[in-house]
């Protein structure tokens, strides 16, 4: 007994055993059948879609094993509900051997007349199998800038800092800025009156640098005292510089400013703000 011969069995027992019609009971079980067909195809679509994230999940790179997962699971999910589809067709006495043989047909003519669709996947597979950028790389594509939330056969999907979201065809990326493959660097300059002690500014750095270092885990290397780096209008300008985490030196600057105004006012070393001197003209 095959699978597709299943409904008509039963709708054949209904009838001899009860007193509806046999037409009748055909269109109960049939109906009955894709329902069950249905709730089968939801319940192994999601079975797969956990054994493949737990199976990837002993990858060494997590962003990597994600993208995969989600990539082998939607393509999954495409092939359990082809399946479904084909049997419930079977079913309802619809012979699928055409549909088959044409699907063929159909998906050829498609190809050469959506040259962009194609496109779209060639580009989709490359991004993924070569590892250009993961699921939660911070990438900018054509000005815009954030988290990969999802990479598709066709679209990428990017949410920015203000969550906004950009999905983009995969055909469209073109030249794509990874900040997720390198550590991120904060960059904070500040400046110091002219009149300051600069000998006793060098010796107090230091101790500045260690103290940022030790309160931030996003740190991942000392910070460095660039030293002077301009002699401004108003103030000697210089630089501290610690490279962190991918895209964490957001904060981090903001907060080494933060330390640095504290550590100032209570070494005494003045942080000025810009002065105007205006001489007065002799008639």
């Amino acid at each position: 007994m095959s699978m597709l011969s299943i409904g008509d069995t039963i709708a054949q027992l209904i009838s001899e055993y009860t007193r509806l019609n046999a037409t009748l009971s055909t269109i109960i079980v049939t109906a009955a059948m894709i329902v069950v067909w249905i709730f089968l195809g939801l319940i192994i679509s999601k079975i797969v879609t956990i054994i493949i994230f737990r199976a990837l999940k002993v990858n060494k790179n997590p962003a990597r094993a994600e993208t995969i997962a989600k990539l082998l699971s939607s393509i999954s999910k495409y092939v359990i509900w082809f399946i479904i589809f084909m049997v419930i067709l079977g079913e309802i006495d619809v012979d699928i051997t055409p549909f088959i043989a044409s699907a063929g047909v159909i998906g050829l003519a498609i190809g050469f007349g959506s040259q962009e669709i194609v496109r779209d996947f060639i580009s989709g597979f490359f991004i993924i199998f070569d590892g250009e950028f993961n699921v939660g790389d911070v990438i900018e594509s054509d000005g815009f800038k954030g988290t990969v939330k999802t990479i598709g056969l066709r679209t990428t999907v990017i949410e920015n800092w203000k969550g906004e979201t950009k999905i983009i065809n995969n055909g469209n990326l073109g030249n794509i800025i990874n900040n997720s493959t390198n550590k991120s660097l904060a960059i904070v300059n500040f400046g110091v009156a002219y009149d300051t002690d600069l000998h006793k500014l060098y010796e107090i750095m230091p101790n500045l640098l260690d103290k940022i270092e030790a309160s931030y885990e996003t740190i991942v290397e000392k910070p460095v005292f660039s030293g002077i780096t301009e002699l401004a209008d108003s103030s000697i300008n210089m630089r501290i510089v610690a490279k962190t985490n991918t895209m964490e030196h957001f904060q981090v600057e903001r907060d080494i400013r933060r330390d640095i105004v504290v550590y100032f006012s209570e070494n005494d070393i003045e942080i000025p703000f810009p002065q105007l001197v205006v001489h007065n003209g002799k008639d």
